[in-house]
């Protein structure tokens, strides 16, 4: 009996030492504050090696590793400890002299009671006589998108010759969930700033997988002006060739990444053609002749990325004996658009093989019953490279009660291996007066060149105006619709992504905003909107 009590005694002792938030009771929304620190915030001549800091009551850690931001970086081997109301900060590294270090604590410090996180908690000191005391604020917006982007590292790099690609930053913040940033405690001087996606947190760019911004200008510091950066996802790595694969009648090279120009020395039109695969990634040589090329041919290759930097390679081109299986040829039909103003049609054609011919025969337009107009080669254009066909032709007759029918027969399209396509038909949808609406803007800017583009809720583009100050977007679809405005310096009618070698920032785009703050237009059927006036 007495082994009983004994252990009886014994589990009750046992759940007693457990720490344990307290049942019942109001619950504990009152969030940790700081007694005591040290260093004290803003202290000078600091001389120790751990940072302490006590709390009114008991806390712990969430995260310390992200959310902990302690610039300039002290390097990777920190350790975070959380001792009944204490909080403790060891590192191997020695702090820098004469170094003025800032910590933000974001959400890492919380009670145990309720996880509230400490509000605002940052901590500055210096190594040295003095510390620094300017800063420098902005927020980060992603292009294309409405919602801000979260936990982006902002980072500012003191030197002319940094790398993001390789270097890490003299001092860097993470923007908050509304893309706002801070960055404190700076010397005064010139920085290059940069905003990325650092996955890795590694403080590093990587290329491949994360969005960056950037300023093209030093900044100086002191300054008073709010900086806004625009992201961007562009793979900067240099164009590698990967493979290429010879067979029967086609070659296939194959890259790291996509280009978007191709030019090939010396081009033998009679012995080869070439176009882009699937993706444009992949590059295939066509063999053009009946028989097999016996001698190798040396071709001299240009290869242009989107951020218009080239790479020159050469490869060997020699069709060989090996047969590849023969491939199913298919298309894929853009959406067929229709102008009630022009009564014009026009649709685009994807194909996974390249033509030898269209029967234009097989393709027409059936405006009634009785009435057939005819689609010929005035009315079609093909891009060899990407082996795309846009048709675009006028209706020339009155129309009829009954919508036109965009027809394409059996065998219109004959490819390379002499498949043919199948046959399809597309009825063009045109409303009613009583049944469109109109949408009229007015711009109002100093920028010389800039176009605007009306994109509807399936994030197409409807219209697009270049430089026009004064417009009606008539018979309108019913729908929401979006303004999307872009700064075009350079005249060329379209977004130029930037370059971060040559510190060329990508063109700035704008969404219009109505009063109330809102992207979205709605334009009902017999409504006339407008003019809304576009301030940028």
């Amino acid at each position: 009996m007495k082994y009983f009590w004994a252990a009886l005694i014994l589990i009750t002792f046992s759940h007693c030492a457990n720490q344990t938030s307290p049942g019942g009771g109001p619950q504990d929304k009152k969030p940790p504050e700081l007694v005591s620190s040290n260093p004290t915030n803003n202290q000078k001549n600091f001389t120790g090696k751990n940072i302490e800091l006590v709390f009114d009551e008991y806390v712990k850690l969430k995260a310390p590793d992200e959310e902990v931001l302690i610039s300039p970086s002290i390097g990777k081997e920190i350790k975070y400890t959380a001792k009944k109301n204490k909080v403790i900060i060891s590192t191997k590294a020695t702090w820098k002299e004469n170094t003025t270090y800032s910590i933000a604590f974001r959400e890492s410090i919380q009670d145990i009671t309720e996880s509230n996180p400490a509000n605002n908690l940052r901590l500055a000191f210096s190594t040295g006589p003095t510390i620094d005391s300017l800063q420098i604020n902005g927020r980060v917006t992603e292009l294309f998108k409405e919602e801000a982007p979260d936990k982006i590292t902002i980072a500012l790099y003191s030197s002319d010759t940094f790398n993001i690609f390789k270097h890490t930053p003299t001092y860097f913040t993470r923007a908050g969930k509304t893309g706002k940033f801070s960055i404190q405690n700076l010397k005064p001087g010139g920085y290059y700033i940069y905003a990325f996606d650092d996955k890795n947190k590694n403080l590093i760019v990587e290329s491949k997988s994360e969005r960056f911004g950037f300023k093209k200008d030093k900044i100086e510091i002191p300054s008073k002006d709010s900086l806004r950066i625009e992201l961007m996802k562009v793979d900067a790595r240099p164009i590698k060739v990967t493979s290429f694969r010879s067979s029967e009648k086609v070659a296939t090279l194959r890259l790291n990444k996509a280009v978007t120009r191709i030019k090939v020395n010396p081009y033998l039109r009679n012995d080869f053609i070439y176009y882009f695969g699937t993706k444009q990634d992949e590059v295939i040589f066509r063999n053009l002749k009946e028989e097999k090329s016996r001698d190798s041919i040396q071709l001299d290759i240009t290869l242009t990325d989107s951020l218009d930097i080239q790479k020159d390679t050469s490869v060997y081109l020699k069709f060989n004996n090996s047969r590849m299986s023969k491939e199913k040829f298919s298309t894929s039909y853009g959406s067929l658009q229709f102008d009630q103003e022009q009564k014009s049609i026009s649709q685009t054609i994807r194909f996974n093989k390249l033509l030898s011919s269209i029967n234009y025969d097989s393709v027409f337009i059936q405006v009634d019953t009785t009435t057939f107009q005819p689609i010929n080669n005035q009315h079609i254009t093909f891009d060899t490279l990407n082996l795309t066909l846009h048709l675009s032709t006028t209706i020339e007759k009155a129309l009829a009660a009954t919508p036109p029918i965009l027809v394409y027969g059996v065998g219109s399209f004959i490819s390379i291996e002499q498949d043919s396509s199948k046959s399809k038909t597309e009825t063009v949808r045109i409303l009613k007066p009583d049944q469109v609406g109109s949408l009229a803007i007015k711009v109002e800017t100093k920028e010389p060149y800039f176009f605007i583009e009306l994109i509807n809720r399936a994030s197409k583009v409807v219209y697009k105006l270049n430089n026009i100050k004064e417009f009606t977007f008539k018979n309108l679809e019913p729908g929401d619709y979006k303004l999307r405005i872009t700064i075009d310096p350079n005249n060329n009618h379209k977004w130029d992504i930037g370059n971060y070698i040559i510190r060329s920032e990508p063109e700035r785009i704008i969404l219009f905003k109505t009063f109330d703050g809102k992207t979205v237009t709605p334009v009902r059927a017999n409504w006339e909107v407008g003019p809304l006036t576009i301030k940028f």
